[in-house]
């Protein structure tokens, strides 16, 4: 459906008169949606919409079934890949297996979406 715009043709002594007619073409072309939640995200230090479910729905063949039990995303903000899990141990190995799982998650998201891994100890 075009875009339209209201122009004021006349008075009369009920009011105005109007005619809805079609914008210029001139406008930019429209964009998705994603794009401008991506852009507004980037600014704020988030990363793409779709980074954290990809990775959340991925997170047993990122970091094994084991772990993935133990462990989970809780967010990627600044470049920061931020895992919470249920024991300092498995902190220990999320910490560990940082450089495998930057550079897996950022090949699955086919963009550097963290740069590094936090992880946090918090109790089942």
């Amino acid at each position: 459906m075009a875009a339209v715009g209201v122009r004021t043709v006349g008075r009369t002594r009920y009011g105005l008169v109007v005619a809805v007619e079609p914008l210029p073409s001139s406008r930019r072309p429209s964009r998705h949606i994603t794009e401008a939640l991506d852009r507004v995200r980037r600014g704020l230090g988030a990363a793409r919409v779709d980074a954290l479910p990809t990775i959340e729905s991925n997170w047993s063949q990122l970091v094994g079934n084991r772990l993935a039990g133990v462990c989970r995303v809780e967010s990627i903000r600044d470049g920061r890949l931020v895992v919470t899990c249920d024991a300092p141990a498995v902190a220990e190995q999320i910490r560990w297996q940082t450089v495998d799982l930057l550079g897996a998650v950022n090949a699955l998201c086919d963009d550097t979406v963290a740069t590094s891994v936090e992880t946090r100890v918090q109790a089942p």
